[in-house]
């Protein structure tokens, strides 16, 4: 059904389209994603002290630290800051390789090319936006961990890193118990001193399950009891019907034209051009049987004189038709 519905869009080039679907997906997640963590460090930031306390030396002597590369934070930045020249060097140069593949007598900027060169910079510029927006944030995130750490050293008390998005994520999506809580899950039996745990089915598998059985239910009222959607025995016979009708218009069109060929009108012919496309026809539709030489594989030698029916060419137009 599916494939139906793509042979039938006319003048339009499918995968742009699923191409730029996909990245309207990755963006607003990363939008969302975005906008959830700024909202929680903008929160965090705006409760940092300005540490007045210290004094202009020892500013002065932190930011030489940052500027030469000797402090933990700059190497943190330089880091991050070659991860973000390697992606954009990586977009580049698969963003410029069709233009390499133009060949001198190529339009370069026909509407086509243009279209797709207008998408593709905004494209580009959102992309943009998004990695210098996760730059910052990765910035905002490790000023906040450097005060958290000097606040916990100064109460004298140990830093415990906050959890991840990611690993709250994975808590939530496996309901796993932590190891140091599985004895809350500890099942009584026991074999040759092995014990079981009493663990939950992660919520996204019965989640996919739940929505495996009603993926079901639509598909048995959609294609069963009211017939929505062909079944495949349908679909044969409405592909069956539209080559029929194609088939009969390109008759149509053969005998209005008076190059209607057929079983007792065909001619051999030696012209190169006529058996150059022939060669093509026969290295597209039977050279898997019949071999490029036609020697015969699963299907019969043709090299030789024995022909089941006949080996003129009516009787090769015959049997092929």
């Amino acid at each position: 059904m599916y494939k139906n519905v793509l042979q039938n869009i006319d003048n339009v080039d499918i995968w742009p389209i699923i191409s730029l679907s996909i990245f309207l997906v990755f963006f607003l997640g990363m939008a969302l994603w975005w906008w959830r963590m700024d909202k929680d460090h903008v929160k965090k930031m705006a409760q940092m002290p300005l540490e007045d306390d210290e004094s202009l030396f020892s500013k002065k002597e932190k930011l030489n630290q940052v500027k030469t590369g000797n402090s933990p934070l700059a190497h943190s930045y330089g880091r991050r800051a070659g991860r973000l020249k390697g992606v954009l060097t990586l977009f580049f140069a698969f963003g410029s390789s069709p233009l390499f593949a133009q060949s001198f007598g190529d339009v370069l900027l026909d509407d086509y090319m243009m279209f797709y060169t207008l998408v593709s910079a905004v494209i580009f510029v959102a992309i943009l936006v998004l990695v210098l927006a996760i730059y910052l944030l990765m910035v905002m995130r490790s000023m906040l961990i450097e005060v958290e750490k000097k606040k916990a050293l100064e109460s004298d008390i140990e830093y415990v890193a906050e959890p991840s998005w990611w690993s709250k994520f994975t808590t939530q999506a496996t309901d796993a118990v932590p190891i140091e809580e599985e004895e809350t899950i500890l099942l009584d039996h026991e074999y040759d001193g092995i014990r079981e745990l009493d663990n939950h089915l992660p919520p996204w598998w019965k989640w996919l399950f739940y929505g495996s059985i009603a993926w079901g239910v639509v598909y048995i009222f959609s294609y069963h009891v009211i017939g929505a959607l062909p079944l495949q025995n349908e679909e044969y016979e409405n592909e069956v019907a539209a080559a029929e009708v194609a088939a009969a218009i390109r008759l149509t069109a053969a005998e209005e034209s008076g190059t209607l060929i057929d079983e007792n009108s065909v001619e051999f012919t030696s012209d190169a051009a006529a058996l150059a496309d022939g060669e093509k026809v026969y290295q597209t539709n039977c050279s898997a049987c019949h071999k490029a030489d036609g020697g015969g594989s699963i299907g019969p030698n043709m090299t030789d004189e024995y022909w089941l029916h006949g080996g003129g060419i009516k009787n090769i137009f015959t049997t092929i038709k």
